[in-house]
């Protein structure tokens, strides 16, 4: 994927002008006024939010984002069933950073807490897509950034309203080309309408070409006119044909929506709490079973674990992944931490030292490539590296200045707690097999007896996958992996994760946590030899610190990794309606929380939160080619 250039703003007067392109974001006659009548009365809105309990939005130009406020302003007003979800789809190539967003929005008092939530939220500026939630969840908007004309192809959703809001056609011109607009029908659903100030000829050609009945309406403050159209020209037969999960995953459900959404859950640990409560939220109804007599019994039980970004000089598919899984996670745990009045994370940075000058050129050279912002990731020279963290460090290394740590059995019990009632979790329900029947799926017990029955099912047993049949095509292989818990921790308090070959929490409580090994076994017994592996990686690290005189127990859990060492997320194949989430290996903490938003996504038809290509890498089809 490309790399970001964020906006070049330049502020004259009440709108923000793009040298980039030569002009200003928003009509000199009124901002939010100008969305208003070109986009929510071109659109039909907010009218037509009184009857549904779900609609989407594609824009093309985020902008300042003064379409998507005016939306969610006039969203919260609006006569609409109490739980309808205003999703809001918007591809940005050059986004604004948060600075010049809070100085953009100074002069529009009328949206200000709506803007003030929105920097708040606002992701690092990274390519690829980013989920913000608002509203407790009902209202969500997806920001893809990066170029147009590559994101819309990765795009699945189901737009009901489409906002063009592009720089004109002689100052953006890929905006406007006919291959955007296709990508654009691609993602319409049935009768939906556009609306953009734009009334260039190519324009109109190209909207009536892909099935858009287009007509002139009057325009607003000096432009004299502005478009609304309605995709209503491509015969029932040929949405068929584009309804499929190839081309239109979310496309597909919309039209042919859950009729109950009750679930069945097997495992609890981070992937199966996670997905749980991220369909409570949505209205599902949720049996979780588990063998254990409570949730993170197994490899989610570690006492901490780190969630960090993996990056790579040719930002390869497991770095896209695995920054997206990162970023969704960070919103994931704020949101529960907040609902449940909980803390069990300390996101206080990771250090990543390099082990040689060899390394560290490699490091500079990705970050002058990839162009990561600071507040993402950056390089640390030896002497700032030790001033962070306190010590006499080796080397310098990578900072993920929002990275850090979580307890995830203390994450599992929140994401359950902030289901509430939507979840029936039943405990020691080992389940033996699994079976399809006429209504959907049933978990069945070694005596064959029925432990739950739903219209859907989602395998998240961990390393217990192997026992279903189900899964036996898949390349799936058991790691062991233990841990090295000190009772004592002699590092200074402000001491970051640090990381190498080896890995050194500080925290929770008192003392460290040092990992972890990693070999294809099942042993589940602690081995002395793993404790020295894991203290002797420390090391080079840590020169001259005696970690091994200090009071330490060990911990061993098991990974289930897939081959490819991806995760597998999504409907297993030839099998309607049972879904995975599983080869979460030492990642579990990175991908759980995209994993569960895939999953749910892929129930709903809502718009996907990560690109059709790295849904396609994960999904379990792939190893079913």
């Amino acid at each position: 994927m490309s790399t970001l250039t964020p906006a070049r703003i330049r502020f004259e007067g009440a709108a923000p002008f793009a040298t980039e392109f030569g002009d200003v974001y928003h009509s000199a006659d009124g901002g939010p006024e100008q969305s208003v009548r070109v986009f929510l009365e071109g659109n039909g809105l907010p009218h037509r939010w009184r009857e549904c309990d779900s609609f989407q939005i594609l824009e093309l130009g985020f902008g300042m984002g003064l379409n998507f406020l005016v939306a969610w302003e006039a969203w919260r007003r609006s006569e609409r069933p109490q739980d309808a979800r205003l999703h809001f789809v918007s591809v940005e190539q050059h986004p604004f950073t948060r600075e010049d967003l809070v100085r953009a929005w100074r002069p529009h008092a009328a949206l200000a807490p709506f803007a003030q939530a929105l920097s708040e939220a606002w992701p690092p500026l990274v390519p690829g897509i980013h989920t913000l939630e608002f509203e407790g969840g009902r209202v969500c908007l997806t920001l893809a950034l990066g170029d147009v004309q590559a994101l819309l192809p990765e795009l699945s959703m189901a737009a009901q309203a489409v906002f063009l809001d592009g720089f004109s056609p002689a100052r953006n011109p890929r905006m406007w080309e006919e291959s955007v607009i296709r990508q654009v029908a691609r993602l319409c659903a049935p009768q939906a309408t556009l609306a953009t100030w734009c009334v260039a000829g190519s324009v109109r050609r190209a909207l009536e070409h892909q099935g858009f009945t287009v007509r002139r309406l009057p325009g607003f403050g000096r432009k004299r006119e502005r478009l609304a159209a309605c995709f209503d020209r491509i015969p029932e037969a040929g949405f068929r044909r584009r309804a499929t999960p190839r081309h239109n995953a979310s496309l597909a459900v919309s039209l042919a929506p859950p009729a109950e959404r009750r679930a069945i859950v097997v495992g609890a640990g981070l992937g199966g709490c996670l997905v749980t409560e991220r369909l409570s939220r949505l209205g599902w109804q949720v049996i979780l079973l588990d063998r254990r007599n409570g949730p993170a019994a197994e490899a989610s039980g570690n006492p901490a674990g780190i969630l960090r970004p993996v990056l790579s000089r040719d930002d390869n598919l497991a770095s896209r992944l695995g920054r997206a899984g990162f970023l969704h996670a960070l919103g994931t745990v704020a949101r529960l931490q907040a609902a449940t009045g909980t803390v069990f994370s300390q996101m206080r940075g990771v250090l990543h030292l390099v082990s040689d000058d060899a390394q560290a050129v490699s490091a500079r050279r990705t970050l002058a490539e990839r162009g990561y912002p600071a507040d993402f990731a950056r390089f640390l020279e030896r002497e700032e590296a030790s001033r962070l963290a306190s010590l006499p460090l080796p080397q310098g290394g990578w900072h993920f200045p929002s990275a850090g740590w979580i307890e995830p059995g203390s994450y599992c019990r929140a994401a359950l707690h902030a289901a509430g009632q939507a979840v029936a979790p039943r405990w020691q329900a080992e389940v033996a097999s699994l079976h399809r029947t006429a209504q959907g799926w049933a978990a069945h017990d070694a005596d064959d007896r029925v432990l739950a029955q739903a219209p859907v099912l989602i395998l998240a047993p961990g390393a217990g996958a192997a026992r279903f049949s189900q899964a036996a095509m898949l390349p799936l292989g058991i790691f062991r992996g233990q841990i090295t818990l000190l009772g004592q921790n002699p590092l200074p308090p402000q001491t970051p994760v640090l990381c190498r070959d080896g890995y050194l929490i500080p925290g929770p409580g008192p003392g460290l946590c040092i990992g972890a090994t990693y070999d294809a076994s099942a042993d589940l017994n602690p081995r002395e030899r793993d404790s020295r592996e894991n203290l002797s990686r420390l090391g080079p690290l840590l020169p001259g610190l005696a970690l091994q005189d200090l009071p330490r127990t060990e911990r061993v859990g098991l990974r289930c990794v897939a081959r490819d060492r991806l995760p597998l997320v999504g409907e297993m194949p030839g099998e309607p309606g049972l879904y995975a989430v599983m080869g979460l290996a030492s990642r579990g903490l990175v991908w759980s929380s995209l994993a569960a938003a895939l999953i749910a996504a892929r129930l709903e038809g809502t718009p996907l939160p990560l690109e059709r290509q790295l849904a396609r890498a994960v999904s379990p089809a792939r190893f079913a080619q």
